[in-house]
């Protein structure tokens, strides 16, 4: 059983740094943003820090990356979240952002708020460092590598959301799915899903993202 960390925690004042000021579009499409790493965590509750450190290995702007990376932003986050001292498991996603910030990597991140907006910019503007709760259900994936909020609460996880399908060929022609699907860039190694990723749907990520789930999404990249 893998170590889930992610605590959350919400500052209202990111109500006021929608990604939506920034889009361009809204129009959904298959887009995959590329991570060419796949850093496992193992035993380790550093989920957060493994979440941030493949966003920065992603497209559209890749950072090298590697283990440490993830250690460093994942420690590093302890010192900037709302916990007092280091003698605990976990951080969030905000203090991740935070460690990101200040390292110099970006600038600016702002917020997906609510399925449309995550879907919206997979489509069109990047990857997605997502914070949502994990489900026993979830640690195995099924045949095609998709997972399913079922069971009971096992903790939170932070990952990183790579991908979106809103369309697959059906035959000579091209069919709208009516619930889009979403890759998941995962931290638990080449072995876990397909190739380290997996799927969800984007009615189960709804419900994960109404249960105080964050989607945070770096704006520019250094």
């Amino acid at each position: 059983m893998r170590t889930l960390d992610r605590i959350v925690h919400f500052d209202e004042r990111s109500r006021s740094f929608p990604i939506t000021d920034v889009l361009t579009s809204t129009t959904l499409r298959n887009k995959t943003w590329k991570c060419g790493v796949h850093l496992d965590q193992g035993q380790e509750g550093s989920c957060v820090g493994h979440a941030w450190a493949h966003e920065l290995a992603s497209e559209p702007y890749k950072v090298a990356v590697e283990s440490d990376t993830a250690k460093v932003i994942y420690y590093a986050a302890q010192q900037f979240d709302e916990w007092e001292g280091v003698s605990y498991s976990g951080t969030s996603v905000l203090a991740g952002a935070k460690v990101v910030k200040a390292l110099g990597h970006m600038p600016e991140y702002r917020w997906a708020f609510g399925i449309d907006e995550v879907l919206a910019t997979l489509s069109r503007f990047g990857p997605v460092v997502l914070g949502i709760n994990w489900y026993r259900g979830m640690f195995i994936p099924d045949a095609g590598g998709f997972i399913t909020p079922t069971g009971d609460l096992a903790g939170g996880h932070a990952i990183l959301a790579t991908g979106v399908t809103v369309r697959e060929r059906n035959g000579w022609w091209w069919k709208t799915l009516d619930d889009p699907i979403v890759r998941l860039h995962n931290s638990w190694g080449e072995s876990y899903g397909v190739g380290g990723d997996i799927f969800i749907r984007s009615s189960d990520l709804q419900r994960l993202l109404l249960e105080d789930g964050d989607a945070c999404v770096p704006v520019v990249r250094r």
